[in-house]
Formats: C-alpha cells, structure tokens, sequence
C-alpha cells in the first residue's frame, strides 16, 4: 500500500505543471556589443531588455540598457517596471513605485549657491 502510494505521489509531482516554466524565450547577441532578449513565463511574468555599448567620455566606454518586466503579484494585479541604466545610474518607472518627497527650498538654494560658487582648493605656498 505505501508503494502504490509512492508510485502515485511521484505520478501527481512528475505531471504537476510549474508555474514559471517559459513560454517564449529570445535572445540575440551582436559582435558589437548589442543585445537583446525577451522571455514569457506562464506565471505572466514577462521581461524584455536591449543594451548597446556606448562611449560616456573619451576615456570610458559604458553600456546603456533599457527595458521593461512585468509580474502578478499575489493580489493578482500585474506590476509593470520600464528602466533605463546607463551612466547615470539604474532608473526605474511603474505606476506602484514610491515617488521622492519634492526637494526643499533650502536645499535648492544651497545647491544653486554651491553651482555659483564652487570650491578651489587654497594654492600651497612653498
């Protein structure tokens, strides 16, 4: 009896559909450094993202990426994420993420006075 019932467990688990198996996936690579790839997950989860090499100065070259995931959250809502990273930093977008409180006028004035003024170290007398 517990054979059987062996047996028929390993039967349900081996037959079980998972969730996040793909349901489409793509990816391409180039010589020069462009990229990009796309998956589907049957969980709805979905991304997609596109890089190319870049020049940021004479001296760096860097890469920009931008793209774009989604997933089902466990209220059942799908959460949408479009990101730009690039030399300025990882920058995301979606209607769910917090926004930054608004910059205090003080600190805009002290920003705008450091703009105007901005330091130079003292000359060293030998």
């Amino acid at each position: 009896m517990k054979f059987l019932l062996l047996i028929a467990l390993f039967v349900v688990a081996a037959t079980a559909t998972v969730d996040n198996e793909p349901i489409s996936q793509e990816s391409n690579v180039e010589y020069n450094g462009k990229y990009h790839y796309h998956y589907e997950l049957k969980d709805g989860s979905k991304a997609t993202q596109d890089g190319v090499l870049k020049s940021v100065n004479a001296d760096h070259n860097g890469e920009a990426v931008h793209g774009k995931y989604s997933f089902v959250g466990d209220d059942g809502e799908t959460y949408v994420v479009s990101y730009t990273a690039d030399e300025n930093g990882y920058q995301p977008v979606g209607a769910h993420l917090p926004t930054p409180p608004p910059t205090p006028e003080s600190v805009l004035k002290a920003l705008e006075y450091i703009r105007l003024h901005p330091y130079t170290p003292p000359v060293k007398k030998h």
